[in-house]
């Protein structure tokens, strides 16, 4: 019991309390076949013939469909006859009845079905069950709430030899339905893969291979800020169109003699310590930890003002790293122009001279470090065809996703999802360049020549998604981009 004596102008008294809500929600998927089985009756040797047919329908309430799909019982995909020793074993290649009846091959089966959720449904070709992979017969991409149910019809056909032994075959035919999961954007993928956060962002280093398949391309909800955690600057990323996840800002990573950059938070993957890796390159074999040193020189240069202003401190240099940042960049966020870069810096070199030969034709030759977070790299430009899933011209590929493959209109790699800025460059003489031809040049690490490397090039009118110039072009200062490994 409370009590209180003599309180006087007591102010009023409050009790607050809360009580976490929610609920689990679970999809239903429901599948059921027409009381009959998948019966040949009278088949007559040299000659083919199908069953009878089957229905299969299919509902469910799951958000993003499900798949239906056939596999054999066990790892048999042959019809057995009853005393255990003759078969009919699976048609390798698809064909249609008349293929089967006229195919020199003998005591073979095979199934067809028709779709009945397309407009005009028809009858497939006569496929195998293979005994180790499963065959899709329905992949909906949405629930099917609208109609109520899906189905298909199913039937099997087979061909006897005259010299097969008469009786009964027969075989199991398993169907499996599944609901597909909710898509998951960049920052659903890193919580489900158990990552923690830092300062309220999922880290640029925790990204992995399966982070990234598992994230969905669902447009602008799929855009999420990590945290570089070797500065605690913060970057806008998403996984686009060529199944690529991709910093949509540019890299701003100052570089510095007194701040080492190790493989626990940077692309640092090839230990040698030869050639673009000799000086200020060190290895540890007991922790396989790779460090790598900027030389004094590149500590980030800051610069302001228009075009055409020379970058103090700023050299037209291939044997040192050089970075420079625009101290009155007003944007922010994708827009922000970050920092500039040499390409000896970009790839985490102090001396590139040594790297003479193209890699155009062969990219497996491109440097293999970088100044990317760990988790990430530089793209690649190679001689694959733009317009080939997963082309290893990976500025081109998105110019042909997001851009159609235009070279004269380049608006579109301006806005969502790509968000590329205009940052202008540090080119010939040191100069900052933001006005005239091309002059917004994105880093990979293809090699051109011995002075020269591949980018991505773009004006406000044109787009050039492997440029190269024969000139000093790894000298000047670019943006960076990098995508996950």
């Amino acid at each position: 019991m409370l009590s209180f004596v003599n309180i006087i102008n007591t102010s009023a008294l409050s009790y607050q309390s809360s009580v976490g809500v929610g609920f689990t929600f679970n999809p239903t998927l429901s599948v059921s076949i027409s009381p009959s089985d998948l019966t040949i009756a009278n088949l007559v040797p040299g000659n083919t013939l199908d069953s009878n047919v089957i229905n299969v329908s299919v509902a469910s309430n799951a958000s993003y469909g499900y798949t239906l799909s056939t596999i054999v019982n066990g790892n048999n995909s042959n019809l057995t006859h009853s005393n255990g020793t003759n078969i009919f074993s699976s048609i390798a290649t698809d064909a249609d009845l008349a293929d089967l009846d006229n195919s020199e091959d003998t005591n073979i089966w095979g199934y067809s079905y028709k779709d009945n959720t397309v407009e005009i449904p028809t009858w497939s070709n006569y496929s195998g069950l293979s005994s180790s992979n499963s065959a899709t017969l329905l992949d909906t991409n949405t629930n099917n709430t609208e109609t109520g149910i899906d189905s298909i019809d199913f039937k099997i056909a087979a061909k006897a030899a005259s010299t097969q032994v008469s009786g009964t075959y027969t075989g199991v035919i398993n169907l499996t339905a599944v609901t597909k999961p909710t898509p998951m954007n960049l920052a659903e993928s890193y919580f489900a893969a158990g990552k923690t956060r830092h300062d309220g962002y999922y880290a640029m280093q925790d990204m992995t291979s399966e982070i990234c398949n598992n994230t969905e391309v669902i447009g602008e909800g799929s855009q999420t800020e990590l945290i570089d955690l070797r500065d605690d600057k913060v970057y806008w990323a998403t996984k686009l169109a060529d199944g690529h996840c991709w910093m949509t800002q540019n890299l701003d990573l100052d570089l510095s003699h007194d701040r080492p950059l190790t493989s626990e938070d940077t692309d640092l993957n090839d230990s040698s310590l030869t050639g673009a890796y000799s000086e200020d390159y060190e290895y540890d074999p007991a922790t396989r930890i790779i460090t790598w040193t900027p030389i004094n020189t590149a500590t980030t240069k800051d610069f302001s003002g228009d075009a055409g202003v020379s970058v103090s401190g700023w050299q037209m240099s291939n044997t040192q790293p050089y970075s420079a940042n625009k101290t009155d960049d007003v944007n922010t966020g994708h827009l922000s122009f970050g920092n500039y870069y040499n390409w000896t810096a970009a790839i985490a070199s102090n001396n590139s001279t040594t790297l003479v030969d193209g890699t155009y034709e062969d990219i497996l030759q491109n440097p293999q470090n970088s100044i990317c977070s760990k988790g990430w790299r530089l793209p690649t430009i190679s001689n694959a065809q733009n317009s080939v899933q997963g082309s290893t011209n990976e500025f081109g590929r998105l110019n042909y996703l997001y851009n159609n493959n235009a070279t004269y209109s380049v608006e579109k790699l301006f806005i969502s999802p790509l968000y590329f800025a205009r940052p202008g460059q540090i080119s010939t003489y040191s100069k900052y360049s933001i006005d005239g031809g091309e002059p917004n040049n994105y880093w990979s690490s293809t090699i051109n020549t011995d002075i020269s490397v591949y980018y991505l090039a773009f004006s406000d009118s044109s787009v050039n998604p492997k440029r190269a110039y024969h000139s000093n072009s790894r000298s000047w200062g670019a943006s960076m981009r990098c995508l996950a490994r």
